[in-house]
């Protein structure tokens, strides 16, 4: 008895079919936003310039105003600046999706530094009809991810670059 209750027990989850989660580069969640504006300033080296626009749908808008040849010192690559449209890079915006899901961004503060050498930072997160409005030269260290998140999609998606001009929104709160 203990014999057939065995083999009917191994069939009847031996025949079963195991459906594996599909891997976060699979999934096509809905991102957990509408909008996300990012601004990066001038510093005194070779920081580079964005103003960057980028949907819930991945469409995105960029203006590179000073984008430095790597190894080059100050040489500025021209093939880097000016407008560009396109498609945000996968994994950089699953990064960014996994970020603005996780940091905890309506409670976030980026605290108020505005001085010094550095590069200032700002980011406008549209997110359920409200509109959180984050700058600063020295960010919160736990936006590491976010910022290279962002940082990432600037330089790794599928741009075009295009003679229309446009305006990103301005770093006004």
């Amino acid at each position: 008895m203990k014999n057939y209750l065995f083999l009917c027990i191994t069939f009847l989850f031996g025949c079963a079919t195991t459906n594996k989660p599909p891997t976060p580069e699979a999934t096509t969640t809905p991102a957990p936003f509408e909008k996300i504006i990012f601004h990066t300033s001038q510093c005194f080296g070779t920081c580079p310039v964005y103003q960057m626009e980028v949907d819930g749908n991945k469409n995105m808008k960029l203006y590179a105003e000073k984008i430095f040849n790597r190894g080059d010192g100050l040489e500025t690559d021209s093939s880097k600046t000016g407008y560009f449209k396109g498609t945000a890079n996968d994994s950089a915006f699953n990064k960014l999706v996994h970020e603005i899901q996780t940091i905890g961004i309506d409670t976030l503060d980026f605290g108020d530094a505005h001085c010094c050498d550095g590069s200032l930072i700002t980011i406008i997160v549209y997110r359920n009809g409200k509109r959180k409005f984050m700058e600063s030269m020295f960010p919160p260290e736990r936006t590491g991810d976010l910022i290279a998140a962002l940082y990432e999609i600037c330089e790794k998606s599928k741009l075009t670059k295009t003679e229309e001009k446009f305006t990103i929104e301005d770093t006004e709160k």
